[in-house]
């Protein structure tokens, strides 16, 4: 079990915040620290103290992360290399994988993976991309997967005002989508174990933040009361072990 003590945590993540190498705005990484915190702490929990081989798919913060912490070799996977000349200049290896199309794009395992906020992005269904990751994962290698619960009141709320839920689902391509679809807690369980996994576990937890738009803020203070079900937290997590 490694240790992460909330000044180590501190001081990473606010050099994370401080860096201008990420795809979202800077204020999106202060407003949504509650799960790189989380997510960084299962690993903590669940890793050997030695440095590991860690992939993140998509932006690269849990790299960056995990990197700083622990001195861990980070990998950074993503649809495309906007972003990769300034991950480089970090530390990290960048390599361009279309997880929702093709197979690994090396010949590499790696002992954990993080798929946070990604899958819901991905228009096909989930267990295709959790295989090939399974497949790159060493024996007792970890995935920890974050992404919204399809049961959150903000979408309780849209379907009731008639408003669009998801973003359209196509054919996967070279561009990324929106969220294309979102998963109940029995329905994420059942993609892990339709891709291979036997040892997994999904949890309804929620990231405790403050949303962007004011409508979001509004539907966040409503739902707090509904967080003590946890049918209706705000968010999964997903946590696989490699057998």
């Amino acid at each position: 079990m490694r240790e992460l003590d909330a000044d180590a945590f501190d001081r990473a993540f606010g050099e994370l915040s401080a860096r201008a190498c990420w795809q979202e705005e800077p204020g999106y990484y202060p407003r949504y620290r509650s799960r790189y915190e989380a997510l960084t702490r299962r690993l903590a929990v669940m890793a050997p103290t030695q440095p590991l081989d860690v992939l993140d798919i998509g932006g690269g913060q849990f790299a960056f992360l995990a990197q700083r912490l622990w001195g861990d070799r980070g990998c950074v996977a993503d649809i495309s290399d906007g972003s990769f000349a300034s991950l480089r200049e970090e530390g990290l290896d960048a390599v361009v994988w279309n997880i929702a199309a093709d197979d690994p794009p090396v010949c590499r395992s790696v002992d954990a993976i993080f798929l946070s906020e990604v899958i819901e992005h991905l228009p096909v269904p989930g267990h295709v991309v959790l295989e090939r990751l399974r497949r790159i994962l060493r024996p007792g290698g970890i995935l920890l997967c974050s992404t919204p619960n399809l049961y959150r009141l903000r979408n309780v709320v849209y379907l009731l005002r008639g408003q669009q839920l998801f973003d359209v689902f196509d054919l996967p391509g070279v561009r990324g989508y929106g969220h294309v679809l979102e998963y109940s807690a029995e329905h994420l369980a059942w993609q892990f174990q339709r891709a291979g996994f036997t040892d997994y576990a999904v949890e309804t937890v929620s990231f405790e933040h403050t949303p962007h738009s004011p409508l979001d803020r509004a539907l966040a203070a409503l739902g707090r009361p509904l967080g003590r079900m946890p049918r209706y937290r705000e968010n999964l997590l997903a946590i696989a072990r490699a057998s």
